[in-house]
């Protein structure tokens, strides 16, 4: 990954120089707790010292706006570094200057006075940083990812010596020079009064708040940004020398702010593009989402960078990436062989490895901050005879507020922080099977705290996202878990819940769903003597995928901390069927049991009695065995081999 941002930023040669190349925005996609964060922080390890950069997180600083978030990423660029000399930015300071100027805007001839004088105070280039620290507000404070920096803005740099000129002022064009003149041209062989411009930029200022006065000053102070970029990177004495664009990563940026901000951009590069212009800005910029950022982004303006794009440090340039704006990358969640490394590492004195792997990448599916933080909890744990992630998850955490186990730090990681409301609906919708069916829940009024739109606001991103991955998985579970231990009185119930959701899988004519939330509910008895009616009315492989469709996933609410194999015979007696039925009842239980995440490692038995259970119910269909019975039973027998 660090290979692809590097050759993002290569600059090549062209004409005996250094010329930048069209760079896509990277977006880094990924669930909560895939490590993005930490790649922002290996990025700067890497660039530390060598490159100018700048970091910022655009969720913490949500509210801001796109010149505050310029002016954070300006400061921080025109740091010194070896190789390069320290970033300016004239002509985006002029308009920073201007906007904050108290201007007489009845008085147009006035204004474009005033204007003018104050820029010739502020000729020098000594109070950039200054000015930029002024402009950023409290966003320079999160420069760094949140690690801060000691700063003392200065509380009356733009009130000092302002006295407004009232006579006319004389050679307004020497006055001005070539920065202030990039607003006439601004590098698009426009025509423009730059002084006109700049009382314009002033007037919009007035009313931010106002969209089209917004879009006017984002796209105007983005290309001033991009022109000084552009300019800087081509002067001083080792212009040759800067093989490598500046960078900007940007974490969180599925905020309001993220998108407007890398919209403006995108928009800037290709007005640029639009006239012809080849010089593309020296700025490489690496933003992380949660997968939502490029939902409404064509699928023409986008590339994506895979796999076998990056392959053992190597980055094969895809021809398609020069005629994206975005490109789009996607962090793996972990493999089971990768899991199975870490689990290795450990040099656990006890237990056996494999066994471990299979209970630990069960249970996170992968999720790399969820994994760590299992093996680290499993690390600290004393010998056991057999591997419970029951247990696992009810270990605290130390070093986490009281009383936290691993199971609360878990939804911490995933979920971030949501009000007791959210969490609550979060819980009640998890327990459906899929989208369709959590937007009906939502729909019918009554069960939900926040309500219809809350859903479709709050809810549906968070546990419906366009990409599914580990730790939407996970957040899944441990959702569904909190519902079944929902204290008594707090409505909706577990069996509320799984009532509705079984009405409206009947309203459907979803018979699977149906039974999915009725064996949720407790009730094994009626769903054996279903399936077993139906195992006369449909051939053997529709009845095999109904049953596979019905319990796979299918929640517990009560877990009795037996053995699971006499878990199942506890269920398939207290089912009330048939002794004829007891086969159907105990497979039906026993496949529920296999199926969840949480059941502990002591699973041989189990399986082998699912084998047993397959063949018994094969007997049962007309026409006698059936030969997807047989390979069931056989895969059943050698998972067992795995299991204690």
């Amino acid at each position: 990954m660090i290979e692809l941002v590097r050759e993002l930023m290569t600059r090549e040669e062209r004409g005996g120089s250094l010329r930048s190349r069209h760079a896509p925005v990277l977006v880094v996609e990924g669930f909560r707790g895939t490590g993005k964060t930490a790649l922002l922080s290996a990025l700067v390890d890497l660039l530390d010292q060598r490159v100018p950069h700048a970091r910022l997180d655009l969720e913490t600083n949500r509210h801001a706006s796109v010149p505050q978030v310029l002016s954070a990423i300006a400061f921080d660029l025109s740091r010194r570094y070896p190789r390069y000399n320290a970033l300016h930015f004239p002509r985006f300071i002029v308009g920073q200057l201007v906007m904050r100027l108290e201007l007489d805007l009845t008085d147009h001839s006035h204004a474009c006075r005033q204007v003018v004088d104050a820029l010739k105070r502020h000729r020098g280039l000594d109070i950039i940083r200054e000015v930029l620290v002024e402009t950023a507000g409290n966003v320079l404070l999160d420069v760094g990812g949140g690690a801060g920096v000691t700063i003392n803005p200065p509380t009356r740099l733009l009130g000092l010596g302002f006295e407004w000129v009232t006579g006319r002022t004389r050679g307004r064009r020497l006055v001005l020079g070539a920065f202030q003149n990039w607003y006439g041209h601004r590098d698009l062989g426009l025509r423009n009064d730059p002084i006109d411009v700049l009382v314009d930029l002033n007037r919009w200022a007035t009313d931010y708040q106002d969209e089209d006065n917004r879009q006017r000053i984002d796209a105007l102070l983005w290309a001033a940004f991009l022109a000084d970029l552009r300019a800087e990177f081509g002067r001083g004495r080792r212009a040759d020398e800067r093989s490598l664009n500046c960078v900007a990563l940007l974490d969180n940026a599925d905020t309001e702010l993220g998108r407007r901000f890398l919209n403006q951009l995108v928009r800037a590069r290709r007005q640029r593009a639009a006239g012809d212009q080849d010089d593309a800005d020296p700025l490489t910029v690496v933003a992380t989402s949660r997968g939502a950022l490029l939902d409404d982004i064509p699928a023409a303006e986008q590339a994506e960078a895979g796999a076998d794009s990056v392959r053992a440090g190597q980055v094969t340039r895809r021809p398609e990436w020069s005629r994206a704006w975005w490109l789009r990358y996607r962090l793996p969640d972990l493999t089971e062989d990768e899991v199975g490394r870490a689990v290795t590492d450990l040099a656990l004195p006890w237990g056996d490895n494999q066994r471990l792997t299979r209970i630990v990448y069960g249970l996170t599916v992968g999720h790399p901050a969820s994994t760590r933080l299992v093996l680290d909890v499993v690390a600290r744990s004393s010998p056991k005879r057999w591997i419970a992630p029951e247990a696992i998850l009810a270990q605290p955490v130390p070093g986490t507020r009281s009383q936290a186990t691993t199971e609360d730090q878990l939804l911490d990681c995933l979920l971030a922080d949501v009000s007791g409301a959210t969490l609550r609906d979060l819980m009640t919708c998890a327990a459906a099977r899929d989208r369709g069916q959590a937007l009906s829940l939502a729909g019918q009024g009554d069960l939900l705290v926040s309500g219809q739109s809350g859903y479709e606001q709050i809810l549906d991103p968070i546990l419906w996202p366009v990409q599914r991955s580990a730790g939407l998985t996970l957040l899944h579970r441990l959702l569904v878990r909190s519902l079944a231990r929902r204290e008594p009185g707090v409505t909706p119930t577990w069996s509320d819940v799984h009532a509705r959701l079984r009405d409206l899988c009947h309203a459907a004519g979803d018979e699977a769903g149906v039974l999915h939330h009725r064996l949720a509910d407790g009730e094994l008895g009626p769903v054996t003597l279903h399936l077993h009616q139906r195992l006369g009315e449909i051939d053997s492989t529709a009845w095999f995928g109904l049953l596979e469709s019905a319990t796979t996933g299918a929640p517990r609410r009560h877990r009795s901390g037996e053995a699971p194999i006499d878990e199942v015979r506890i269920l398939a007696g207290l089912a009330e069927v048939d002794q004829q039925l007891i086969p159907i009842a105990r497979l039906v239980a026993a496949l529920q049991i296999a199926g969840d995440p949480f059941t502990d490692s002591r699973r041989r038995d189990l399986h082998l009695q699912i084998a047993d259970d397959y063949s018994d119910v094969s007997r049962l269909c007309p026409g006698g065995p059936h030969a997807v019975f047989l390979e069931a039973s056989r895969k059943h027998r050698r998972e067992a081999e795995w299991w204690d």
